[in-house]
């Protein structure tokens, strides 16, 4: 596993690996997302985090997440809209975590997308609207001196 549960108590590995020993050699249990109990010998050091006073056994998380203005989604699918503009909408659904790890809950967000040479730029919000409004604002923000030069604006304020 290469995510980390941030809300673990042991962030350090060496002493992780030190009390799931001692939990496997005093027998303790671990739990499930369902509520399950399992003999902490049973799993294996990376499937588990201690997590509020318990070892928890954390849930695989695969679909690849995307990081757009500070948040975390995971895109559900694309949104069969073409514009002049040329964004991609996705129906997307924002990334959580508790202590049995990371998930994502139902699609409650927009998310534009558009590529250029430079990279691939996001925006996201509740609406179509609102995620092409915060996709054009970053446009704006990365290209303003070739938009400032093609309408022969001065790039420089007096």
């Amino acid at each position: 596993m290469t995510y980390r549960n941030s809300m673990a108590e042991y962030q350090d590995i060496t002493e992780k690996r030190r009390a799931f020993a001692i939990g496997c050699a005093n027998g303790n249990l671990a739990w499930d997302a369902a509520g399950r109990e399992i003999p902490l010998r049973q799993l294996k050091l990376d499937d588990v985090e201690f997590v509020a006073g318990a070892w928890r056994v954390q849930s695989k998380f695969t679909e690849p997440i995307f990081e757009i203005r500070g948040r975390r989604f995971v895109l559900r699918e694309r949104l069969p809209r073409v514009e002049r503009n040329r964004f991609e909408f996705y129906r997307a659904a924002m990334v959580a975590e508790n202590c049995y790890g990371l998930f994502a809950g139902l699609p409650s967000a927009v998310v534009a997308k558009y590529h250029t040479t430079d990279g691939t730029y996001w925006g996201y919000g509740p609406t179509i609207e609102s995620a092409r409004a915060f996709l054009g604002i970053k446009l704006y923000d990365v290209y303003q001196d070739m938009i400032h030069a093609a309408v022969g604006t001065p790039t420089k304020q007096k």
